[in-house]
C-alpha cells in the first residue's frame, strides 16, 4: 500500500527542484530513506548535451568512480539495450527482463557497483527521458551489500513519481534553454557600443548592459533616481521622465510606438547623449508590473572605444599605425594629442591620416568616425564585455 503521505511529500520536492535544481539532493536522500537507504543516481543531462559529472547527482556513491559511469554511459550500459517501455513507464528491475545474465559478469558491476560494496543485483531504473535510445535523465536505485530488499509497495511508491518526474524535467529543460538564452541575450548585449536600459511598468531599471552602467556610474548627463533612470538637468529630466511614462504605457494607446527621442546635455562639456525611449511591443497582461516594458538607447558618441587595432587593420588594411591613430582619433583625440602620445611629428600623423582617408574612402575625420563606430569594429570583444 502506498504511503500517501511519503508520496505528496515526494512530489513537492520534485516541483521545488524545478525552481531550485539543489533540491534534487534532498529528493534522491529522501527517497533512499524511504527505501531504507540504498544508493541513488540521478541524470538530468538536457537534449545534444555531453554527459559530464555536473549533470549527475547521488547519494550513497562515492565521486570518485564517477567518471567510470560516464564511461559505460557513453560505450552503452548493460541495461542500455532493453526497449524504451521497459523503463519509460515505471520502475523496473534488469532482472525482469534478462534472468539469465547475472549483473556480476559484466564490466559495469566490476568498474562500477563492485567497489563501492552495492549488491550484485540488477538496479531499479526509470528512464526519464531518452534521446535517439541514449539516457537523458533518470534514476537508479542500487541495493546496498545486506539492504533490505525492495518490496512491492517500495515499487508502488515510485511508480506514482513517474508523471511528475516526466513533467519536472520537461520544465527543468525548458527554464534551462530559456536561461541559456536570456545569458546569451545579455553577452550580446553587453558587446554592443550603445546603452541598452529595459525599464518595468513603473519606469525603473529591470537590467543595463555594459555601456549604459558605466554611462550611469559616470553621473555626467544621466544617472540614477530612485531606481529610475534620470537627467541631471532638471528641465531635461522632466522631459525624459514623461517620455518614460508614456513609453511603459500600453503601446496600442500611444502615438508613437516607435519610440521618441532627445538629447541629454552633459555637465562635463562633452558631447551630449542621444537618447531613444519607446515601448517593447510585447503582448503582457496589465496586472504583471515587474516585467520590461519599455527600452531606452543611449549613444555617447565619446565614450566609445575600439578595443583591438587588430580588427581596423583586417577591415580596412591599415598598417598598425594607421589602426592606432584612428582609434586615438575615435576616442577624440586630436592630431596634435596623437602626435604627442605617439611621439612623432605632427606631419607624420596628418601623413597618416591621409593614408587613411584613402584606404577607407572617406575625406573627413567626423566621416572617418562615424564609419568606424558604426561598423562592427566598435563592437566589445569577449573577453572586455
Amino acid at each position: 500500500m502506498i504511503d500517501t503521505r511519503s508520496a505528496l511529500q515526494l512530489i513537492e520536492r520534485i516541483y521545488e527542484a524545478v525552481i531550485e535544481p539543489d533540491s534534487w539532493n534532498a529528493f534522491i536522500q529522501d527517497v533512499s530513506d524511504l527505501l531504507g537507504g540504498p544508493a541513488i543516481q540521478m541524470s538530468l543531462r538536457l537534449p545534444d548535451a555531453v554527459p559530464d559529472l555536473d549533470t549527475f547527482r547521488s547519494v550513497g556513491l562515492d565521486e570518485t568512480y564517477q567518471p567510470a559511469f560516464i564511461k559505460h554511459v557513453i560505450e552503452g550500459l548493460p541495461w542500455g539495450s532493453l526497449g524504451n517501455e521497459t523503463y519509460e513507464a515505471r520502475f523496473g528491475s534488469a532482472k525482469d527482463v534478462l534472468p539469465d545474465r547475472p549483473v556480476e559478469e559484466t564490466a559495469f558491476y566490476r568498474d562500477f557497483m563492485e567497489p563501492q560494496g552495492l549488491a550484485a543485483d540488477w538496479p531499479i531504473i526509470h528512464m526519464i527521458a531518452q534521446e535517439a535510445g541514449m539516457p537523458l535523465s533518470g534514476i537508479v536505485i542500487y541495493r546496498r551489500n545486506g539492504g533490505r530488499e525492495f518490496e512491492v509497495d517500495d515499487l508502488a511508491l515510485l511508480d506514482s513519481l513517474v508523471p511528475h518526474l516526466s513533467r519536472a524535467y520537461a520544465l527543468h529543460a525548458q527554464l534551462c534553454r530559456t536561461r541559456h538564452e536570456r545569458e546569451a541575450l545579455a553577452e550580446v548585449t553587453d558587446r554592443l557600443p550603445i546603452g541598452v536600459i529595459m525599464l518595468d511598468a513603473s519606469g525603473r531599471i529591470l537590467h543595463t548592459n555594459r555601456s549604459a552602467s558605466q554611462i550611469l556610474r559616470a553621473e555626467d548627463g544621466l544617472t540614477l533616481d530612485r531606481g529610475r533612470p534620470a537627467a541631471v538637468d532638471s528641465f531635461e529630466n522632466r522631459d525624459l521622465q514623461e517620455k518614460i511614462n508614456r513609453a511603459v504605457k500600453d503601446p496600442t494607446r500611444r502615438a508613437d510606438p516607435g519610440g521618441e527621442v532627445m538629447i541629454i546635455s552633459r555637465e562635463s562639456g562633452r558631447r551630449a547623449l542621444s537618447v531613444m525611449v519607446g515601448p517593447l511591443l510585447v503582448v503582457r497582461p496589465e496586472h504583471v508590473t515587474d516585467e520590461a516594458r519599455a527600452i531606452l538607447f543611449i549613444a555617447d558618441t565619446e565614450g566609445h572605444q575600439i578595443d583591438k587595432t587588430q580588427n581596423l587593420e583586417t577591415l580596412y588594411q591599415l598598417t598598425h599605425a594607421e589602426a592606432e591613430l584612428v582609434r586615438l582619433i575615435s576616442e577624440g583625440r586630436s592630431l596634435e594629442q596623437v602626435a604627442n602620445e605617439r611621439g612623432v611629428t605632427i606631419n607624420t600623423v596628418r601623413s597618416q591620416l591621409k593614408q587613411v582617408f584613402s584606404k577607407t574612402d572617406t575625406n573627413r575625420q567626423g566621416e572617418l568616425v562615424h564609419l568606424v563606430l558604426s561598423g562592427v569594429a566598435a563592437i566589445r570583444q569577449v573577453e572586455d564585455a
